[in-house]
């Protein structure tokens, strides 16, 4: 009998044993708990007297671009509307790409976990609640062929794109635009995830081109800030989207509103995609068309930027992060947020983070709100690792400068 008892309380003994602190996150995560609900965790938590300082909510969607549980995405709009209404909120969202390996897919959620963790530990300060939302991308495993091809993802993002995703998407501009507290929101996304983002501001654009406004629009994409990491989207389309932008002004004038980050050493964006793109544009014809780069307008061939990925595609590359051994001190970095704002603002090139430089091209204007970051591969080695500590640490710090927490 006492070996069944010890057997039910050693799960609950590894979760109280977390939570020595009542003002962190109790990080019940690194327990075996992935048969548990985020909702059931919650529970665990406040019914220790503990309040998380974040809600995680997972939503699933499959290739055709249909939700899997619908219920959870009702569920998530009623929690989302009601604290939105009575407590200033962050709302951050997270769309991966698919991922053929269920470890990475695991560690990508945990990633975001730590990321959410960190991030309530920082704004909690303001008095700000964070809710994470994962959209997870499930894909049919009917074809062994089918499930590994990078071509026939590619065609998915379509389907995607146009499916129940954008009802997460108006949902959220209503909340930013309509929210009686201070509603932050930042939408991050990696590989095809990032291109699914890129396809719902280009279909938003085409709504508003087919009404009548009145008034100047203000680029913001949806809320604060738009983070691609790795995108596969070739440069025709940035330059496409580019140029329907041109007549709206940025939300903020001091932060990044659009960034992409591409590592030099991706090579599924640096030789795949192109491969990919000659095949399917071989017998068309190709011309030049007009895109701005710094304060200049040039002319970009539509055939060299329709086969290369935005993150490889050098007249567009706005700046360069590096890694530095410049560390800095617990006691520097209470103050890194707040020295960088200031260096934002007033033009300071390069920007100094903790053990990362960001390096503006010096044709580009300071301030601009669209950045194409060439990362170095030290800090993201290929398309999937980016969850190295020192380029982690990086994005934790640029969201909240993006964001002026």
């Amino acid at each position: 009998m006492k070996k069944y008892i010890t057997i039910l309380l050693f799960p609950m003994f590894l979760l109280i044993s977390g939570c020595s602190e009542q003002k962190k996150h109790c990080d019940i995560f690194n327990a075996d708990t992935s048969h548990m609900s985020e909702i059931y965790k919650h529970y665990l938590l406040k019914k220790q007297k503990i309040e998380p300082l974040y809600e995680l909510r997972v939503i699933e969607i499959d290739e055709k671009g249909l939700f899997l549980e619908r219920y959870k995405f009702n569920e998530l709009k009623k929690y989302i509307k009601q604290k939105t209404q009575i407590k200033d909120t962050l709302i951050y969202i997270k769309i991966n790409g698919w991922q053929h390996d269920t470890s990475i897919d695991e560690l990508s959620l945990n990633n975001f976990k730590k990321q959410l963790n960190n991030i309530s530990n920082y704004v909690s300060k303001n008095k700000r609640d964070v809710i994470g939302i994962y959209v997870k991308l499930r894909e049919e495993k009917t074809s062994m062929f089918r499930y590994l091809t990078f071509f026939n993802k590619k065609k998915s993002i379509h389907q995607v794109s146009n499916g129940n995703i954008i009802e997460i998407w108006d949902f959220l501009k209503k909340i930013k635009d309509n929210s009686v507290s201070d509603t932050k929101i930042v939408t991050v996304g990696h590989s095809f995830g990032a291109d699914i983002i890129f396809n719902l501001m280009n279909i938003d654009n085409r709504a508003e081109s087919n009404e009548n406004h009145k008034y100047k629009k203000n680029l913001s994409g949806i809320g604060n800030l738009i983070l691609l990491i790795n995108p596969t989207f070739d440069a025709l389309k940035y330059v496409e989207f580019r140029k329907s932008n041109n007549n709206k002004e940025p939300s903020s004038k001091n932060n990044p509103i659009i960034s992409i980050f591409t590592s030099e050493s991706d090579w599924i964006t640096k030789y795949v995609l192109p491969a990919e793109r000659i095949i399917s544009n071989l017998f068309k014809q190709h011309n030049y068309m007009e895109a701005t780069i710094g304060e200049n307008k040039v002319l970009i061939n539509k055939k060299i930027a329709q086969i290369t990925s935005i993150g490889h595609f050098k007249p567009f590359i706005t700046h360069r992060l590096e890694m530095t051994n410049k560390s800095i001190s617990s006691t520097q970095y209470n103050k890194l947020i707040k020295n960088l704002k200031s260096d934002l603002v007033n033009g300071i090139n390069p920007l100094n983070f903790d053990k990362t430089i960001l390096v503006r091209n010096p044709i580009i204007k300071a301030n601009t709100p669209y950045l194409v970051v060439q990362v170095d591969k030290t800090l993201i080695p290929d398309h999937s690792n980016i969850f190295g500590k020192e380029i982690e640490t990086f994005f934790h710090d640029f969201l909240l400068l993006s964001i002026n927490e």
